[in-house]
């Protein structure tokens, strides 16, 4: 089987425009809920999935999280980023062969979804290469469509006073447009989290605090309220990483 598929005040980000797809900016999350008193099954097969994708040369790295906050608590999240759609065509063609029967994990699903994403790293603040944290702080908004012009223009105004005010953050963060795959406009953001600990804010400073800072009260205010209002929905988790259940090619 082929895969495809802070919080707090910065969970009040996010955007979107049409804009031409720069190289390296897809990901993939393909999550996988499993069936009760199914997990140990599951988790073995998918160690063998992955050697399964070994063996074919598969050079894509796969990252898997556990969900461990939110309704979907003890789902998996299979991910994989930094690709272009050509890079997603040739993947599709390493994998096209018959499948280990011993290394599906189909038989051990209650449901699954996929999903394509697109980096945005003129609203991110980490490095550009990927290295992923112990656990995640995930946010996924639904926006208003008609507002997501001048959302966009707010989440710029507001990164560009973190960095003005030098507002600390508890770790990177990386928005993602959702492209294919679920219910838009969406975005997902990651932030990154060391521990359990690292989920405290870092400043008692607020968000509207820092805004003010950086534009004066009345305008600072002004940018929040249009950002704010362009948010239909937002919902919030925590994923745990799983290194032992990653594939992470040797030539990587």
């Amino acid at each position: 089987m082929r895969f495809h598929a802070v919080v707090g005040a910065i969970c009040l980000l996010a955007g979107t425009v049409a804009r031409a797809q720069s190289p390296g900016e897809i990901a993939y999350l393909h999550l996988n809920r499993v069936k009760p008193g199914m997990t140990t099954q599951y988790e073995a097969t998918r160690k063998r999935h992955w050697l399964w994708h070994k063996r074919l040369g598969d050079t894509w790295s796969y990252h898997v999280w556990q969900i461990v906050s939110g309704e979907k608590t003890g789902a998996y999240i299979v991910s994989s980023f930094g690709h272009t759609w050509k890079e997603v065509d040739e993947s599709d063609q390493v994998v096209a062969g018959d499948e280990d029967p011993g290394a599906s994990v189909d038989p051990y699903l209650d449901s699954e979804s996929e999903s394509y994403y697109r980096y945005l790293p003129d609203l991110s603040m980490a490095p550009e290469s990927f290295s992923p944290a112990p656990k995640l702080a995930v946010t996924r908004f639904i926006l208003k469509s008609e507002n997501v012009t001048t959302f966009l223009d707010g989440v710029r105004k507001i990164k560009a006073a973190i960095r003005k005010t030098e507002y600390p953050l508890a770790g990177p963060i990386r928005w993602y447009e959702l492209v294919s795959g679920g219910e838009s406009p969406q975005f997902l953001l990651l932030a990154d989290r060391a521990n359990w600990a690292a989920f405290e804010p870092p400043t008692s400073k607020t968000l509207d605090a820092m805004m003010e800072a950086a534009y004066g009260k009345e305008q600072g205010a002004a940018i929040l309220l249009t950002v704010r209002s362009a948010i239909r929905s937002q919902y919030v988790e925590a994923w745990q990483y799983r290194g032992d259940l990653s594939f992470v090619p040797e030539s990587k």
